[in-house]
C-alpha cells in the first residue's frame, strides 16, 4: 500500500539557471554554501524588509540560505512570468503571511504564493501561482541522528514498523527521512502545523486529503563533505506534475 511512496518517482534534473526550461511547476534546488556573499551588492538584490531580515541572521550559512532562496524566487518569477522581467530584484519583497502560513512575494500590486525549504545549505524554492494545495521539503539524510529513537517517540506505529523492519542502518535512515519529508510537505500543502502531523500515519493523511506525493534523493558535494544525500518530497494536487531542477551554478 505504501510502496510507491519509496520508489523515487520525483524528477530531479541537473541544469544551469540560464538553461532552465520554462515551467511553472518547477522546484529549484541549489547548494547555497557555494555562494560568496561578498560577490553580491545586497541593496540591489533585496528589498529593505529583506535586508533587515538578513542582517539579523548570525551565521554565514543562514545568510547564504536566505540570500539564495530570495534570489532564486525572484529569478524564477522573471523566467516564468515575462511581465515581470524588467522589475528590479530589490522591488520584489518576500514576507511571511501569518494568517495563511505562506511565504508570499510582493511584485508591485501582485502577491504570489511561494514555498521554500532548506537543510544544511541545500535550498529549495518554488512558486505556487495557482494557489493550489502544494508543499515540498528537503532534508539531509543523516546517520548520526537518533532516528529510531525519534520515530518511536513521535511517529505512528505503522511508520515505526516500516523504519525498523530493515536490518541495516542506511535503509532505516532512508525510510525515516522519507516519512519526515512527506509529513513536512503535507503540513505546508494543507497549512497545518507539523506538530499535528507527527503522530498520524502520513500515508492515511495523504489519502484522506486526496493529494499526490512523489519523492527522490539527491547527492550534493560540498567542499568539506562528499556525497551528502538529501531526501526531497513534494505533495500536490493529483492533476499537477511538479519537477525539480538541481542548479549547478548561480548567475549574479
Amino acid at each position: 500500500m505504501t510502496t510507491h511512496y519509496f520508489e523515487n518517482t520525483l524528477s530531479i534534473t541537473s541544469t544551469q539557471l540560464a538553461k532552465l526550461p520554462l515551467a511553472n511547476h518547477s522546484i529549484l534546488l541549489f547548494n547555497a554554501k557555494t555562494l560568496e556573499l561578498s560577490d553580491f551588492n545586497l541593496p540591489d538584490c533585496l528589498s529593505s524588509f529583506e535586508l533587515s531580515v538578513i542582517n539579523r541572521r548570525k551565521s554565514p550559512q543562514a545568510k547564504q540560505e536566505y540570500l539564495a532562496s530570495r534570489l532564486l524566487l525572484k529569478h524564477l518569477i522573471k523566467i516564468t512570468q515575462p511581465q515581470y522581467v524588467l522589475v528590479a530584484l530589490n522591488k520584489m519583497s518576500t514576507e511571511f503571511d501569518e494568517t495563511s502560513s505562506k511565504l508570499k512575494i510582493h511584485v508591485g500590486d501582485d502577491v504570489i504564493n511561494t514555498c521554500i525549504s532548506h537543510s544544511h545549505g541545500l535550498v529549495g524554492v518554488a512558486l505556487n501561482l495557482d494557489k493550489s494545495e502544494f508543499g515540498f521539503d528537503v532534508e539531509k539524510v543523516s546517520l548520526k541522528r537518533p532516528f529510531e529513537k525519534l520515530a518511536k517517540h513521535f511517529y505512528h506505529n505503522d511508520e515505526i514498523t516500516l523504519i525498523t523492519k530493515p536490518t541495516n542502518t542506511q535503509a532505516q535512515a532512508d525510510t525515516f527521512f522519507r516519512i519526515w519529508t512527506l509529513k513536512e510537505s503535507l503540513a505546508k500543502a494543507t497549512s497545518r502545523p507539523i506538530a499535528k502531523l507527527l503522530s498520524p500515519n502520513v500515508f492515511d493523511e495523504l489519502n484522506s486529503a486526496k493529494l499526490s506525493a512523489s519523492s527522490n534523493r539527491v547527492a550534493v558535494t560540498n567542499s568539506s563533505e562528499s556525497n551528502v544525500c538529501f531526501d526531497v518530497s513534494v505533495v500536490h494536487k493529483k492533476s499537477i506534475d511538479w519537477r525539480c531542477f538541481l542548479l549547478s551554478d548561480f548567475v549574479n
